[in-house]
């Protein structure tokens, strides 16, 4: 009996150790990306442990989890900064974060686990709820810039585009995300230092 319970101990382990979340690739900046052994095209499904072949540093892509349906830009300075060649790799890495307190995580919508969110072309971010048409949002950088800061037609997100660098370099920028009343006197901060990093449109 005791053998039997082993055994099914460690097949259930197995399976565990085995199971991977697929993703299904919705943009890429680049031609020259494969996974595996093909190239990285829009529409494209993998699993998280396939391995991602850069062949530059500013290469990027938009996914989306087909499980959580939480979209994420991997980018290949994420992945060779901690040494990981898949997603499961990166996320499963000693310093960061599990893949369960990925999926858990209720705040971001597109992120990277070493904090830092990756600008491709749009990140939206969780909004507050509100119902009051006339509080509006800004987004404010390390030099007291302050940048207007579109939300989603339904309200529920912010939409960061690269409007926030106003013409400048790109680099990385930390911004705070305020709200504030246009008819009350009210302000309020919703996210500090948030770490932008851009990365290439098309290269």
């Amino acid at each position: 009996m005791e053998k039997k319970i082993i055994v099914l101990v460690g097949a259930l382990m197995m399976a565990l150790f085995s199971f991977a979340d697929t993703y299904k690739v919705l943009f890429v900046n680049s031609n020259a990306i494969k996974i595996g052994s093909k190239q990285a095209v829009v529409g494209m499904i993998f699993s998280d442990k396939d391995i991602i072949i850069w062949s530059n540093s500013e290469q990027a892509m938009k996914v989306v989890n087909l499980t959580t349906k939480r979209g994420a830009v991997i980018t290949a300075k994420a992945l060779t900064r901690h040494k990981a060649s898949s997603v499961y790799d990166y996320l499963t890495s000693k310093k960061h974060l599990s893949t369960r307190d990925l999926k858990s995580n209720r705040i971001m919508e597109e992120w990277q686990i070493d904090s830092t969110l990756y600008l491709l072309d749009t990140i939206k971010i969780s909004r507050p709820q509100t119902a009051s048409k006339t509080v509006v949002a800004n987004a404010v950088d390390e030099n007291g810039n302050v940048i207007d800061l579109p939300v989603s037609e339904d309200g529920k997100y912010f939409i960061i585009t690269n409007s926030i660098y106003n013409g400048e370099s790109p680099r990385s920028k930390h911004i705070d995300i305020k709200e504030y009343d246009k008819e009350r006197d009210w302000k309020y901060t919703v996210y500090r230092n948030l770490i932008i990093e851009p990365v290439g449109r098309k290269i």
